[in-house]
């Protein structure tokens, strides 16, 4: 891994002409009889070898000092990086641009001839591409330099200018060690100078660093040698892992131009992250600032940059850092020049990540702010005086003077959302920030942006600096604010899935549930209690008040002689089912048609195993149908039929009228249409949606051009929400008007219409009743908890009980009472969600069936209510008048306990290894459930809606603070995203320093 002889060193030749002249006499230029002397003197020269980011900055600042720039472009530089100019430079105005030539000799003369009579006094590297070639030949410079000065002193020649500019030596920190960059190289020498250095294996064979992989413990750290970039630079989990990245190191192309020479395979330092920047000369360092990096957990990612802050160089840790880095430096040779060290304090000290041999990247946006904290200057003005002005550097502080003139940091953006974005308000708001310095965006209209989950997925940062501490607290508070409410950008719009919580799906045989990826894998989607057999549920097993029997109830009749059919028992109507049993009564079973097989099978935990007296399927007429019922309940009398979910309302309303038992009836046929609620309610004086539906688009065309938007489509019948969409345009509404057409429903057969609808804005309630001959007893009321997150604007993030006598209750409760009259709903339970607009409230949907979610929050009523939920109040409708007339009108107030259900939101993306954190919510004082469709082996999403939710947890306890507290356990769970441990993800580890280059980087 050595340099190669510099005459072989493979560089394109340059167009430049021959040089016209020399040595030492180019570098006397003296003014001619009525010249100028201030036109016409000699000039110093700095050659900055592939200046680009902070490299620009230096080289402005020299022009400043008066010195005339040549910036060298080394071979295989990229055209696009000679233009990577950092915003706050403007544009550059080089004296020249040279090529880098086959030899240093010819290099030299082509710098000779472009610098025109003028004197070369410094040559630096601009950046890490240059870094080599910066020592090769400042050293030959500086050697040819000091020859022609041996050589015209001897001869006598040369003028008191010549000879004053000609004795000032270019510094250079040689070629000694040839590959100073190297990052293997770098640990090799500062392990033989007895520094704490990371364990390691390098080279360009797999068989030489196969040992290592094989002993080390995983993750590890792979990367190419050179330090053109942290391009390639990767936390490998395993060997094979590790294996497969090295072959892909081997064969890449990497940022500077060549064939990766060999590749690195390095221990996984942790700790804190540093970086020390120093500025040298002459063997002397002095440190310009230390700072610190703010890595959190966010989005999935262990390693999230949030910012870089200044540390108070006076502290131990300090002092430790800065001893070590100058140590460091020493080992490595290193005499002249900015450096930027990254370091890791470990558990057992400070150790080197690497040593980057130029000055800290990232266009140089720290330089205002560390120029306010050190009260005058940079490592951008240090590395002028270390080259330009020793006396400026003799003056310089040892290092930086605490306490800081100012207060401030960078603050590295992190986003919470994706999407393609129409417009970026959120960088204008920060811009007007009272302690805004500087910002770098990475993302323009158009742009498609990403989770951040390292460097590359970043959307910018900011410099933020005041003499107030405080103001700049501020500013970072509402900055992570703004990242919290996706408050950066506004996407071009999209559908977006309207499911609601307790929004059943139905599966039908037509149906297909199975969610799988091009690879086989199990894709995790939301999972309602219609999913059934696929969800994992868990119920507390050592809270006392919730084993056995919720309440016994007896009933005032000769139950043993009794049935009850209930149609499609699935979901809650199984809790209604073992309700009836405990009384006594026998319950049939009746399966609609087209009822998937696997949802026969599906029971609520808290049921257990129900035992049905028969269990039928639906004839192809009614009186067929009734004459099944009857023989399967053979010489008992049948009593009652209810609906045991969505799928069975239709046929136990016609059934239950047929039979001449407790009914709904057929007055309205199709009372569950979501568009013939709204018409009956909207007759009878009620608030409604204003809508238009069709089976053909000129039906609703002239609504969806007149209605403001979003605007709502869904398919008109309630077998569920497939299909119900937010449009954000005409054309988008038409779009997916035809598409509902064509669609095969959950219901079986193609839809028949579409329902368009106004969007609904304001808050989201849940009312549940059970009526008995038209008298409807309220048995909770619950408001959705609804937030933006991850770039949606609406996320559930859990329902509430809502106290009965609070003022929306008694809006609400009359308004659905209403809604049940007009619809003639007369018996049974129903679960109505509304929307509290500014205008009052609107029905949203009436489901003329229980609330859905398999009864899980069925515990949490009892307790709230005092010993009944809705569940009891339904058995009480259909079989017991007496207890239903002593059923409290609304649920008292205050509850008689605290709870509530919690959605829960995923932070993170990936495939599950396992889920600790669901263990953990089982262990918390109110847990009393758990329903959730990942395991080990799913795929899960950043939570957007309801279909990339994970799961739900009931909570219930006497104490509300017992129950806040676990909330907020909860929630801090799924924001350090501790619910789950991911397979392990490769992932970048670009620093922090090279944000904004893509390909070409410091």
């Amino acid at each position: 891994m050595l340099l190669p002889p510099i005459a072989s060193l493979n560089i394109s030749n340059t167009t430049s002409a021959p040089p016209s002249s020399e040595g030492i006499t180019t570098i006397s230029h003296h003014p001619t009889q009525g010249e100028s002397p201030y036109l016409s003197q000699v000039r110093k020269i700095a050659v900055l070898v592939d200046p680009y980011s902070t490299g620009c900055i230096i080289a402005q600042e020299m022009q400043k000092r008066g010195l005339l720039i040549i910036a060298l472009w080394t071979t295989g530089f990229s055209e696009e990086m000679k233009l990577h100019v950092p915003t706050s430079c403007g544009r550059m105005d080089y004296f020249a641009q040279v090529d880098q030539q086959l030899t240093l000799e010819e290099t030299r003369k082509v710098l000779l001839e472009a610098a025109d009579g003028h004197v070369i006094v410094a040559c630096l590297a601009g950046g890490e591409a240059g870094v080599d070639f910066a020592d090769a030949l400042s050293e030959y410079l500086e050697q040819t330099r000091a020859a022609a000065v041996v050589g015209a002193a001897a001869a006598g020649a040369g003028s008191k200018l010549s000879t004053k500019l000609s004795n000032q030596a270019i510094l250079t920190n040689g070629t000694e060690i040839p590959n100073r960059r190297d990052k293997y190289v770098q640990q090799e020498l500062i392990k033989q100078a007895g520094l704490r250095s990371v364990r390691q294996a390098g080279s360009d064979k797999f068989e030489d660093v196969e040992g290592f992989l094989k002993t080390e413990a995983y993750p590890i750290v792979l990367k190419p040698n050179e330090s053109a970039g942290s391009d390639g630079v990767k936390l490998c989990y395993s060997f094979d892992e590790a294996k497969e990245h090295f072959e892909k190191l081997m064969s890449s192309q990497l940022v500077n131009g060549g064939e990766c020479p060999s590749v690195l395979c390095q221990e996984f330092l942790k700790g804190t992250e540093f970086v020390v920047d120093h500025v040298s000369r002459d063997g002397v360092h002095k440190t310009c600032m230390i700072w610190v990096y703010d890595k959190r957990k966010a989005n999935g990612a262990n390693f999230v940059y949030f910012g870089m802050k200044p540390v108070d160089p006076t502290t131990e840790q300090a002092k430790i850092l800065i001893n070590y880095t100058r140590r460091v430096l020493d080992a490595m040779g290193i005499l002249h020049g900015p450096t930027h060290a990254e370091i890791m304090m470990t558990a057992e000290g400070p150790c080197l990540v690497e040593m980057n041999c130029r000055a800290h990247g990232g266009d140089g946006r720290w330089r205002p702010l560390a120029v306010a904290l050190t009260g005058g200057y940079s490592q951008v003005e240090v590395t002028a005086d270390a080259f330009l002005d020793p006396k400026a550097f003799s003056r310089v502080p040892d290092k930086p003077t605490y306490p800081f003139k100012a207060s401030g940091q960078e603050v590295m953006f992190v986003n919470f959302s994706s999407g393609k974005v129409k417009s970026t308000p959120g960088f204008d708001v920060i811009r007007a920030l009272p302690s805004f310095v500087h910002m770098d965006s990475f993302v323009s209209p158009g742009a498609e942006v990403d989770y951040t989950v390292d460097l590359v997925t970043g959307i910018g940062g900011v410099i933020l600096m005041h003499q107030d501490q405080e103001v700049v607290k501020r500013d970072i508070e509402f900055i992570r604010y703004l990242e919290e409410i996706n408050g950066f950008f506004i996407y071009e719009t999209k559908l977006e899935n309207l499911k609601r919580p307790r929004g059943d799906d139905i599966l039908l045989k037509t149906s297909t549930p199975t969610v799988a990826t091009k690879d086989g894998k199990h894709l995790h989607r939301r999972v309602f209690s219609s999913d059934g057999p696929s969800l994992i549920r868990h119920l507390s097993n050592d809270r006392p008040e919730l084993r056995g029997p919720l309440m016994k109830r007896m009933t005032t009749v000769d139950s043993s002689q009794e049935a009850v059919v209930i149609v499609d028992p699935y979901s809650t109507g199984c809790c209604v089912a073992e309700e009836i049993v405990k009384r006594g009564f026998s319950v049939i079973a009746l399966w609609t048609k087209e009822f998937a097989p696997e949802m026969k099978m599906h029971v609520p935990l808290s049921c257990g195993a129900l035992n049905y007296l028969a269990e039928v399927e639906e004839a192809d007429t009614l009186m067929a149908t009734s004459d099944i019922v009857h023989m399967a309940a053979g010489k008992l009398r049948v009593v009652a039929c209810l609906a045991g979910g969505e799928a069975g309302v239709d046929l136990a309303d016609k059934l239950s009228e047929f039979l001449k038992v407790r009914t709904n009836g057929t007055n309205i046929p199709n009372r569950r249409d979501k568009k013939v609620q709204q018409e009956i309610i909207r007759k009878h004086g009620l608030r409604s949606v204003r809508q238009a539906g069709g089976a053909n688009f000129a039906d609703v065309e002239e609504f969806l051009k007149s209605e403001p938007y979003p605007v709502v489509l869904k398919p008109v019948e309630s077998a569920g929400s497939d299909g119900v969409k937010l449009c954000h345009s005409f054309q988008e509404a038409k779009e997916h008007f035809h598409v509902l057409m064509k669609s095969q429903m959950v219901n079986g057969g193609q839809c028949p219409a579409v329902l368009c609808q106004e969007f609904l804005r304001g808050k989201e309630y849940v009312v549940d009743h059970v009526s008995r001959d038209g008298e409807h007893k309220t048995v909770m009321l619950w408001v959705y908890d609804k937030r933006p997150c991850h770039g949606s604007a609406f996320v559930y993030f859990g329902c509430i009980p809502v106290d009965s006598e609070s003022p929306e209750a008694k809006i609400l409760i009359p308004y659905v009472r209403g809604v049940l009259d007009a619809l003639e709903f007369k018996n049974g339970p129903s679960h109505a969600e509304v929307m509290m607009t500014p205008d009052g409230p609107c029905l949203v949907e009436m489901n003329c069936r229980a609330h859905g979610g398999d009864g899980n929050w069925r515990p949490l009523c009892v307790a709230l209510n005092g010993g009944y939920s809705q569940v009891e109040a339904t058995v009480d409708a259909y079989l017991d008048k007496r207890q239903f007339m002593i059923l409290p009108d609304k649920p008292p107030s205050p509850f008689k306990a605290a709870g509530q259900e919690v959605i829960l939101v995923s932070y993170g993306r990936g495939t599950v290894k396992a889920t600790p954190g669901f263990e953990d919510i089982k262990k918390l004082p109110s847990f009393v459930y758990l329903e959730t469709g990942v395991r080990p082996g799913s795929q899960v999403d950043y939570t957007v809606d309801l279909f990339t939710g994970i799961g739900s947890v009931i909570l219930m306890h006497h104490d509300s603070n017992v129950v806040k507290e676990d909330i907020r356990r909860i929630r801090q769970m799924e924001k350090n995203n501790e619910l789950f441990v991911f397979e392990n993800q490769v992932g970048s580890m670009r620093s922090p320093s090279l944000m904004g280059l893509s390909k070409h980087v410091d």
